[in-house]
């Protein structure tokens, strides 16, 4: 533990501490199999543990057991009993809720406190809320034209799911995948990113405690070109849940055509952020530098493409910078940070390549745009904002997953709309106006599958989720994310 980090639960200490493999049925693989992972530390470079890159012969073992749960005690399970677990088991999440929170920050370098007040509260309520739904899965009696006859349909799961979550929000996205998949009656195989696996181990042994029977939730461990090539592929699995990088997604949806495995994706973003002259200023930029900012811009909603009406560009971008320099740089386990690494040395030679390519294509950094000084190690970039920057630049176009924001101005409602829809994304907006017709035709025109309008960034398990464009197929959360882990079944009955 390095100085500045917060001392970690002795639970927490001694789970993070040891080596881990694949957790299969009701425990991890008694060996590896296959290769070692480190998981690393971003804040300091220095390694935490090592994670197992789980080879393909473990990962049928887990896709098998998965299948054999689906078959047997979680399949036949009543649905009142079903709701039952998920309760349990957003009880015991809540109840070991800082311990979670500790992994998540070690590994993804995310403030503590952060994590503890948004990601594992995020987690609990999507296993609350499709806790419900179990009961609450009908079908229908349909009247067909054809003689006398009894027709009705039956929403039935799909089978073994396997759940592919990012690094950047390790437990919150897997209660995203998980809790509705097993609501509906699925098993799953969860790999999590090799960069930040240690949550998810946990909540397999959480699940278990809460009831869920053994195999019902496997977890496999390792790098996509192992782990998860062998489990996407594997013939048993039904259907494909991922969220990560465009580029990922593209050959997910390949491999899942080839199969014609149902697949889901929630990809990335490159969000346009519209503040107009008459919006709320205060509120606006206050939200404005969250987004771009808030864990260190590595999130796929991040507003990190700011247009702003030119007459207050300057108040605008002042702002941002006043509120840049009050966020405070450090260690994910520390407390007192407001701000993280980075995931990666690679992820930050890459931030730092985008505002070099800024740069030099005659744009200039209006503050930031380098490591700060007083954190020599780890993975640390400063807040930076980027103006003068052409719509056609990489730095606005493309998804830097950093904390790095574009700043441009606008002078018309057309020429913002028309410039805020030059992406190929589509996940995400955000206007700012207090006038509310003017709110209505912009954020009616942008290409995103959620708007914001004067607020940004906010989330619930009722609310869909997902985007459109690049940024993936299908949505997470309400209604619509049970829907894709379920299948019609339709019965005729003749009564002649």
């Amino acid at each position: 533990m390095t100085e500045g980090h917060a001392v970690m639960l002795s639970g927490a200490r001694k789970f993070s501490s040891v080596a881990h493999t694949a957790f299969i049925g009701n425990r991890e693989a008694s060996e590896n199999g296959g290769q070692w992972i480190d998981s690393v530390d971003p804040a300091t470079g220095k390694t935490i543990t090592q994670i197992a890159d789980t080879p393909a012969a473990l990962v049928d073992q887990a896709v098998r057991t998965a299948h054999e749960a689906f078959l047997g005690p979680w399949g036949s399970m009543p649905p009142m009993a079903r709701e039952r677990v998920l309760h349990r088991l957003a009880d015991l999440i809540e109840a070991n809720a800082d311990e979670l929170a500790q992994y998540d920050a070690l590994e993804s370098g995310k403030p503590v406190t952060y994590v503890r007040a948004i990601d594992v509260s995020l987690a609990i309520e999507q296993f609350r809320y499709y806790a419900g739904w179990p009961s609450k899965i009908e079908g229908a009696t349909l009247p067909v034209e054809t003689g006398p006859s009894h027709v009705y349909t039956r929403r039935v799961p799909l089978g073994v799911v396997a759940a592919i979550t990012p690094w950047n929000f390790p437990l919150c996205q897997a209660a995203i995948k998980l809790a509705p998949a097993l609501a509906a009656g699925n098993t799953v195989v969860l790999k999590p990113s090799e960069l930040t696996s240690l949550s998810a181990l946990r909540l397999a042994e959480l699940a278990l405690e809460a009831g869920l029977p053994e195999g019902t939730l496997n977890v496999v461990t390792g790098t996509g070109a192992t782990t998860g090539e062998a489990l996407v592929t594997h013939p048993l699995v039904e259907k494909i849940s991922f969220t990560g990088s465009e580029a990922v997604g593209r050959q997910l949806a390949q491999r899942a055509g080839r199969d014609l495995k149902h697949l889901s994706l929630e990809l990335g973003g490159k969000n346009p952020h519209l503040i107009f002259r008459d919006a709320d200023l205060e509120k606006a930029i206050a939200a404005a530098a969250t987004t771009a900012f808030f864990y260190t811009g590595q999130v796929c909603f991040a507003g990190s493409r700011l247009l702003v009406e030119r007459s207050v560009l300057d108040e605008v971008v002042a702002g941002l910078e006043s509120h840049a320099r009050s966020l405070v740089l450090g260690p994910g386990l520390d407390p007192r940070s407001t701000v993280g690494p980075l995931s990666s040395a690679k992820q930050r030679d890459k931030v730092e390549g985008y505002v070099r390519g800024a740069l030099e294509a005659g744009a200039r950094v209006a503050f930031g745009g380098g490591r700060p000084a007083d954190l020599p190690d780890g993975y640390f970039h400063e807040p930076t904002a980027i103006v003068d920057a052409k719509d056609d630049d990489a730095v606005v176009t493309e998804e830097i997953f950093g904390p790095v924001v574009t700043v441009q101005p606008f002078d018309s409602v057309e020429e913002a709309v028309e410039r805020a829809g030059r992406t190929s994304y589509g996940l995400t907006a955000g206007v700012w106006t207090r006038d509310l017709s003017k709110a209505h035709a912009v954020s009616s025109r942008l290409p995103a599958g959620t708007t914001w309008v004067n607020t940004y960034g906010d989330f619930s398990a009722v609310a869909p989720w997902g985007g459109i464009r690049n940024s993936g197929l299908g949505r997470d959360c309400g209604a619509e994310g049970l829907d894709k882990f379920l299948q019609t079944r339709t019965t005729w009955m003749s009564l002649a």
